[in-house]
């Protein structure tokens, strides 16, 4: 997404500080105008004269530019842009302006989304239970069932008064040990729902973890070091699945701490999927340790093919390892289903996918499976201006054999264009961007003839 929050944050910092633009701009190196220009986001800023600015601010460079602003800015630009606020004018285009400028009311109108889509959620699957649940369905026959009898019990002893003593005390049992199974049944209904509104939650499982490894720069040194001596020790056979369960049996309290100390993860859904990715991650880590991955993954030009073959791991797992490497090119994971649905995403912070709609068609990665075990390159151009290489590749799993359907997952691997030029990847000049967007709902490509959702927000 573009910077837009610089400008404005440079601006407040700078009138925090008790700094004229006159002074700003001479500290680091240009003129007031041109200065004025970049406080008002007419004129971008980058690289040195980005750092300088930011000494003389008194602030980090991630400060001023972090990935949190980045993906708080396509947070709220994606709301900006939802059908829920169409029509009403919202300046989508200002949300750098506002993070810029006040950053707590950008986080407060991001969570405050988040927890409407959540309520949204939990009101569909209440309306789901009430529609199919088979328990939610018994026992509302039972209550009925229960007040049918109080009523035709009752409606006996008003109706007729020539009725015995004994007829009577029949009916009063009849009534009472009916209202006892009723208020039983309300009470166990009323858990039920309990259960449901106890187990809500304002962001998803799959939300939490990817929180969980933004937090951690996609990496986990503690477990880096514990597989490390791992693997120098040596490994009890080198078939993914038995690693996977050795890596549980020696760092399965290891993770669950990791999980435990994470205020990320906050349910109970996110903290088994979270103790999932970090066994993937171990495993991994486990099959190719990162004193031999990474001078490998140079040598070789961090091409994912060679290095699963060098490391007889899957492909999966080399874009794991990519992934978490200390320095070099930067890479991003995004692993789907045959559905288009989202099965993992990390790293590379500047790139968009959506959250909470289905991301651009037109990604390698939705084509891939046409051409399985092929590696599919695709230099990106965004409305943005941003340019990524993404190289994607499906591959089945689960059982095959004759008669048994094919099932695929796809792997992709995004690199900003700069960091690609440094791999085998790196774009061919002569070949044109194809030009994709984030999702069709934000894309600004009015005239894509693959779009399938009405672009929103003017």
């Amino acid at each position: 997404m573009p910077r837009a929050f610089l400008g404005p944050r440079i601006r407040e910092r700078r009138r925090v500080v008790g700094i004229t633009q006159a002074d700003l701009a001479r500290r680091i190196g240009i003129s007031a105008s041109y200065l004025n220009l970049i406080e008002r986001n007419k004129r971008s800023i980058a690289g040195p004269l980005l750092r300088r600015t930011a000494e003389a601010l008194g602030l980090g460079l991630e400060d001023l530019d972090g990935a949190a602003e980045r993906s708080l800015l396509a947070t709220l630009q994606e709301i900006a842009n939802g059908p829920e606020l169409a029509g009403l004018g919202v300046e989508s285009d200002a949300a750098g302006e506002l993070i810029g400028r006040y950053p707590g009311w950008g986080r407060a109108l991001a969570a405050l989304a988040r927890s409407e889509r959540a309520a949204t959620a939990e009101v569909r699957a209440l309306a789901d239970r009430l529609t199919h649940d088979p328990i939610l369905a018994e026992t509302l026959h039972m209550i009925l069932s229960r007040i049918s009898a109080i009523r035709s019990a009752a409606e006996i002893l008003a109706d007729y008064t020539d009725v015995s003593g004994e007829q009577r005390e029949r009916f009063l049992r009849i009534i009472g040990d009916e209202s006892r199974a009723l208020s039983d049944a309300g009470t166990t209904l009323a858990s039920y729902f309990d259960t449901a509104v106890a187990d809500g939650r304002r962001l998803s499982p799959f939300d939490e973890v990817e929180a969980l490894f933004e937090s951690r720069g996609d990496r986990f040194e503690e477990l880096e070091a514990a597989t490390a001596a791992a693997a120098a020790a040596g490994l009890e056979g080198h078939v993914p699945a038995a690693v996977r369960r050795q890596a549980q049996d020696r760092f399965g309290d290891l993770i669950a701490d990791i999980v435990e100390r994470q205020p990320e993860v906050a349910s109970v859904g996110a903290a088994d999927r979270a103790r999932s990715a970090l066994l993937d991650y171990a495993a991994a880590a486990l099959l190719a340790p990162m004193a031999e991955f990474a001078p490998r993954a140079v040598e070789l030009g961090y091409d994912a093919e060679a290095l699963a073959d060098a490391f007889a791991i899957d492909v999966s797992n080399v874009c794991r390892r990519l992934v978490a490497l200390p320095e070099g090119p930067r890479f991003g994971y995004m692993r789907v289903n045959a559905a288009g649905s989202l099965l993992e995403r990390r790293g590379l912070p500047r790139l968009f996918a959506p959250r909470y709609a289905a991301a651009c068609p037109l990604w390698v990665m939705f084509r891939a499976q046409q051409s399985p075990e092929t590696m599919i390159r695709q230099l990106a151009a965004f409305p943005t201006g941003d340019r990524f290489v993404f190289v994607a590749r499906a591959a089945s799993v689960g059982a095959s054999g004759f008669g048994r359907p094919r099932h695929y997952l796809t792997d992709m691997l995004a690199m900003s264009e700069t960091d690609a030029r440094r791999t085998v990847y790196a774009p061919d000049p002569a070949v044109r961007p194809e030009e994709v967007g984030p999702a069709c709902r934000i894309c600004s490509r009015r005239t894509c003839l693959h779009r399938v959702d009405d672009a929103l927000g003017g």
